[in-house]
């Protein structure tokens, strides 16, 4: 059977009346327009619901509510028409309820179907329900599961009460303006980090008095269901009211969820008796894959839901003189391209955009402003979640001061199709910051339309979705170094690489310059043995360097950034192996050591393969340097000559197994060795 969707698409105010002086209450009309014939049939067969109002005025203290003792809904063709009101419970808030206009969004309405509704919470918890915090593996606390008869159809059913995290988004107020409510109002929780900022407090001591707001949050994450937030708030009898009734969406809904106190008794109470309620319902899914506690709690992206047939086809919806797309909320908003493209003007289109994509009026739903091959993936992308639920699609990926544009939004997902994009130190550099900021959370995603692909950037380089977790296995980075050139023997290297794998297997990753001849066999021996290969190319065709394009990460570099391309290759790599090569092969190997001297990498044997005597000389100059104490004493140490790969796999066996032990074997002073917190198996790249 098909589970019909149960919420209705966002409402916005139709019409509201003027407020009267000092006034706190205003009243409104909202409409909801296109909703689906499920909603439209519940509504005419009196089911219950609710209106819920908009999370970002909430969280500032307005409660929208529908209007008591007023007309029910009034239906008009596909439309839904409610009498509501806007109420102002924010002591800090002056005159803001002359900031809402008509074609405000304002909220949804939801279905609480009783035949929908889950009867058995125990069923879904930590299955398709993670909720409280985690104490140990596969036990929670901070909630419980209580019962009650359902009014509409007699039966006993659960639902969960929820304990208040230790934290609360308090106010600032000199940063409370016109200008500030009025984005909060128009663009929602995307602006609100603005005038607030997230607190520690005791809940034991923290009391919730008459005639105050807070602002906390409940540790929730969802599934397949959708959660209705009661405005009945445990204890009963004490005043408490949650506004408004919130929805937790399907997919959506993970992490904190923040919900929107108030006391309208006429006496205090501890925040720590505080627990909120919370009923499940049965949702429409509009997923072919499968449920993934990970993915629920972290939230769905892209690529868990769409096809790459899919994502080209929404490529196909960008027009050629348009920058680019937003999707969101099923829908897509086009970006014009402006005459020049990085001038404040084309800054100003991209607002705008973002201001239409987020737009409180009605929008056609997609299957009336699209076609059929972009109505399915659309529809998918209602599911994803939280930063993930916005997405920028281009042609290129935006330039920095346009990036940091679309984060003020909310929008930290970019996509572009593209066939192995260079780019800059600078740029790379930030896809680096943005994607392991803790809350940033950003994901740069390109669609290589040649080899059906889509690759996301992860710790310095594109690689498929699904190699995250073998690149998260690795524990020994491996940077091969040597000449491209015809006249190099690689023989010694590729036999050493051979022994590597069958020695260490998915333990071990291959680092190298994602170019021909020596770069190429290392990455096609690493494939054979399905060992993870990364290369950090350079745009170098003129010195007949063509990037490899099978790598399991890749990312390229500009031309003219040599420097940046080799420290980027020396952070996620740690056990450096060079073979006999070129001007560039010495260059690398002083890089190597001179990385090692200022700990920017582990110390670590550093494998010279010489067979026939090439870097004796080096070595000896090594070793010259040292006893000058132009640099440290213990940098000889590190440098071990090796004449075949039996030799060479030996000193690294050694080290991998006792690196303590290896050090002092090999006269590395104490002092030297690396600090606490720094690993010293060499394991897991710094990128």
């Amino acid at each position: 059977m098909t589970i019909p969707q149960i919420i209705s698409s966002d409402g916005y105010v139709h019409d509201i009346t003027k407020k009267k002086k000092d006034a706190e209450t205003a009243k409104a009309r909202f409409y909801f327009p296109h909703v689906s014939d499920y909603i439209l049939g519940a509504l005419r067969e009196k089911k219950p619901f609710i209106f819920s109002a908009r999370s970002g005025n909430a969280q500032i203290g307005i409660k929208t509510g529908l209007a008591h003792g007023g007309e029910g809904p009034v239906i008009e063709n596909s439309g839904v028409f409610l009498q509501g009101l806007i109420q102002n419970l924010n002591p800090l808030l002056t005159n803001v309820l002359d900031l809402f206009k008509k074609g405000d969004e304002i909220g949804r309405i939801a279905v609480l179907d009783p035949e929908l509704r889950i009867n058995d919470v125990r069923h879904y918890l930590h299955k398709r329900l993670f909720v409280g915090r985690k104490a140990e593996t596969g036990y929670y606390e901070g909630f419980d599961i209580n019962e009650e008869t359902d009014p509409a159809t007699g039966k006993t059913c659960d639902y969960i009460s929820v304990r208040l995290e230790p934290y609360q988004y308090q106010f600032e107020p000199p940063a409370i303006n016109t200008s500030s409510l009025n984005s909060i109002i128009k663009r929602g929780r995307s602006a609100l980090n603005k005038i607030r900022s997230r607190v520690p407090i005791d809940l034991k001591t923290q009391t919730l008095g008459p005639g105050e707001l807070f602002i906390g949050a409940v540790k929730i994450s969802l599934g397949d269901i959708i959660g209705i937030v009661d405005t009945v708030v445990e204890p009963e009898d004490q005043g408490i009211e949650h506004l408004p009734a919130c929805i937790l969406d399907p997919f959506r809904t993970f992490r904190d969820r923040q919900v929107e106190l108030y006391n309208s008794g006429d006496r205090g109470i501890c925040l720590d008796r505080i627990k909120v309620r919370i009923r499940f319902f049965r949702s429409k899914n509009p997923l072919a894959v499968p449920l993934d506690k990970t993915r629920v709690k972290n939230g769905y992206r892209l690529y868990d839901l769409l096809t790459t047939s899919e994502i080209h086809n929404l490529f196909s919806a960008i027009e050629p003189d348009s920058m680019g797309l937003i999707l969101n909320k099923g829908r897509f908003t086009r970006i014009p391209k402006a005459w020049e493209p990085n001038g404040e003007a084309q800054l100003e289109i991209i607002k705008q955009a973002i201001f239409e994509s987020t737009s409180r009026k009605p929008l056609l739903h997609p299957d009336r402003s699209s076609d059929n091959e972009c109505r399915d993936p659309l529809e998918k992308l209602f599911a994803l979640g939280g930063v993930n639920s916005r997405i920028f699609m281009g042609r290129r990926f935006p330039e920095p001061e346009i990036i940091d544009a679309f984060r003020r939004s909310g929008l930290r997902t970019f996509l572009i199709e593209s066939e192995n994009p260079v780019f800059e130190d600078a740029y790379i550099k930030k896809m680096i910051d943005l994607t392991h900021a803790e809350h940033s959370d950003c994901e740069f995603l390109r669609y290589e339309v040649n080899l059906d692909k889509l690759y996301t950037f992860y710790h310095g380089c594109f690689m498929e979705p699904d190699d995250k977790p073998r690149f998260d296995r690795v524990r020994y980075w491996f940077a091969f170094y040597g000449s491209h050139t015809r006249e190099a023997d690689n023989r010694l290297m590729i036999s050493l690489l051979k022994l590597l794998a069958e020695t260490f297997g998915n333990e071990m990753g291959v680092v190298h310059g994602g170019g021909p001849g020596l770069m190429k066999e290392a990455n096609d021996l690493a494939r054979q043995y399905n060992i993870m290969s990364i290369g950090v190319a350079i745009d170098l065709e003129g010195e007949n360097q063509a990037p490899l394009t099978t790598c399991d990460g890749l990312i390229k570099y500009a031309e003219g950034l040599r420097l940046s391309r080799q420290d980027h290759i020396q952070k996620l790599s740690n056990l450096p192996i060079i073979n006999t090569g070129g001007y560039g092969s010495a260059e690398e190997l002083s890089i190597s050591i001179t990385s090692m001297k200022l700990h920017e990498n582990p110390l670590t044997p550093l494998i010279l393969l010489d067979p026939n005597g090439l870097w004796e000389d080096a070595r000896r100059q090594i070793i010259k340097i040292s006893q000058n104490k132009y640099g440290p004493g213990f940098i000889p140490g590190l440098v071990k000559p090796c004449k075949d790969e039996n030799e060479a796999l030996r000193e690294l066996s050694q080290f991998l197994g006792d690196p303590d032990q290896w050090y002092r074997t090999n006269g590395i002073p104490r002092k030297a060795w690396p600090w606490p917190g720094r690993n010293r198996s060499a394991s897991g790249p710094a990128a």
